[in-house]
């Protein structure tokens, strides 16, 4: 299994096992059943959006490392957003691509439960988690989740794009916050009476991006080629501004 992280600007890979016995590659210990999912190696990128240069290669050095190689890889998993453009477009098209080239099968996991997932180790075990992002304009792509009995986590309320003010009001209680639209909306949430996790929980990373993407392969969640796609809550910036400048010229117009 490898995981592909490259929704915000900490980017990161991971490599691990869906299936147990069998070791990772030559000379590796066989892998205990309870680690079935989990991450046994991963990498952080470049903190600063370069992972379109720097993706391939550190894929490369990691499966090198494990003694695997692109066809020893039977699932990629990718976060599929909200998040940067750009980061999103990255990794959806690595994982087609090495399924067409491997026929590997490939798992989209919801970047905001991705996020949430932090929240499972933290010394304060929140029942209820608000996860996250910024989406500009005073709005935040957001979700809900809670934690179950077995220690997962069960949504509340999918990703969407709220208004950042009514949507933190409204949210269940009690609910902590945490991502990286923390930092843009953070006088927001303290007014919505929300508790912040300390900001190591904020970020996205590719080791519970690889626990998401197992819990969608054993649920039988895998995606079709014209499916792994990126989850887009809004139209890239650029369409934005296109379409206002479109706007702004036909009411000149007078159309």
């Amino acid at each position: 299994m490898l995981a592909i992280e490259t929704s915000s600007a900490r980017g990161s890979i991971a490599l691990g096992r869906a299936d147990t016995g069998a070791p990772l590659g030559a000379g590796a210990p066989p892998v205990a059943p309870e680690c079935a999912g989990q991450a046994l190696a991963s990498h952080a990128l470049a903190a600063d959006r370069r992972h379109a240069a720097e993706l391939l290669p550190a894929i490369r050095d990691l499966l090198k490392e494990a003694g695997c190689g692109p066809r020893d890889v039977g699932m990629v998993c990718f976060s599929r957003g909200p998040g940067s453009f750009t980061g999103l477009r990255v990794a959806a098209t690595i994982a087609r691509l090495w399924q067409s080239a491997t026929g590997c099968q490939v798992v989209a996991a919801d970047t905001l439960e991705v996020i949430a997932r932090n929240a499972l180790t933290h010394s304060e075990r929140p029942e209820r988690i608000a996860a996250v992002v910024d989406a500009k304009r005073g709005q935040v792509f957001g979700a809900v989740f809670e934690r179950e009995g077995d220690g997962e986590l069960r949504t509340v309320s999918a990703a969407g794009r709220h208004d950042a003010a009514d949507w933190l009001a409204a949210l269940p209680r009690p609910c902590v916050a945490l991502g990286e639209g923390v930092a843009a909306h953070r006088d927001a949430i303290l007014a919505a009476g929300l508790p912040i996790l300390d900001d190591g929980c904020w970020w996205p990373d590719a080791r519970q991006t690889l626990a998401v993407g197992w819990r969608r392969a054993r649920a039988g969640q895998f995606c079709k080629p014209e499916e792994i796609v990126p989850l887009y809550l809004r139209p890239p910036e650029c369409e934005e501004v296109y379409e206002q400048r479109r706007a702004a010229a036909r009411q000149r117009r007078g159309m």
